[in-house]
């Protein structure tokens, strides 16, 4: 990764780092940042930051309030968080998005976005672990224990999201690549227990439906569209840990091997990583 981006993640690690302090277990990571945390330097650099609310009872303004409140703490690391725009997603129960404006001392540094989910619940168990600088370097010391979004829950947002129709008769397919090489990073690096990812599959198609969203899971994994064969390797090449599938005929055939049974909901056993094969 460029300076660039490594600085960008560490203004969103000391955002989180405010957010955490504040309140430990009022909050996950989700999306992009949370595969960055699980796997340090092999995951894709995202544009934003999730937090999703672990309380889903608590409205997108409550949370944005919270969220502004956390990143005033002063941490003595020289950064302030400047609360920008709030673009509120259309359906009120999805959240929004707050801008904040990052300076170091008396500088402009950076403009991120800190994507809000609220009003959701979990399938799987959130795992904690230690929020650490992209980097490694001696300070700031004050890193938080932070709670990620469960790994089972990410394989069913991401096969969803590949998998869902647009336009008025759903002629037109997604073209989230980043979802497949996500998915194959995680099936590279995770111990995942097929019973459960089925459930949490089933559980996320369901929650996608009844919002009139149109997701059509295949039982067997097939490109999504005419376009991924050109449009994922751009993708897969900035997954730095991904080992291999740089072409999208290795994606498919390890997909295959991967979510096959996740997709037919026959994944009886557990996926162990290094033998790239369930058991």
């Amino acid at each position: 990764m460029s300076v660039s981006d490594l600085m960008k993640i560490f203004y969103f690690n000391r955002l989180a780092a405010r957010v955490f302090i504040k309140e430990p277990d009022g909050w996950l990571i989700k999306g992009g940042q949370a595969l960055l945390v699980r796997y340090r330097g092999a995951a894709r650099l995202s544009q934003d930051i999730d937090l999703q609310c672990a309380d889903p009872d608590r409205s997108a303004e409550e949370a944005r309030e919270f969220v502004v409140e956390a990143a005033s703490l002063d941490l003595g690391d020289h950064l302030r968080y400047v609360a920008g725009k709030f673009l509120g997603h259309s359906d009120e129960g999805r959240g929004g998005a707050q801008y904040f404006q990052v300076f170091l001392g008396s500088a402009n540094v950076a403009t991120i976005k800190v994507d809000l989910v609220v009003g959701r619940t979990l399938a799987g168990t959130p795992e904690v672990r230690t929020l650490k600088s992209a980097v490694d370097i001696e300070w700031p010391v004050d890193w938080p224990e932070v709670r990620l979004y469960p790994v089972i829950d990410h394989l069913a947002d991401k096969i969803c999201a590949m998998y869902e129709r647009h336009g008025q008769n759903g002629e037109h397919g997604s073209n989230r690549y980043r979802d497949l090489a996500d998915l194959l990073l995680i099936s590279q690096q995770e111990t995942v227990p097929g019973p459960a990812a089925c459930r949490a599959l089933h559980r996320e198609v369901d929650r996608r439906r009844s919002l009139g969203i149109r997701v059509v899971p295949p039982v067997v994994f097939k490109a999504p569209g005419p376009d991924w064969h050109d449009g994922y390797p751009r993708q897969a090449a900035i997954v730095l840990g991904l080992q291999g599938c740089s072409s999208f005929a290795e994606a498919a055939a390890a997909a295959g091997a991967f979510l096959n049974p996740v997709l037919s909901g026959t994944a009886h056993g557990t996926w162990i990583p290094h033998q790239r094969s369930w058991t």
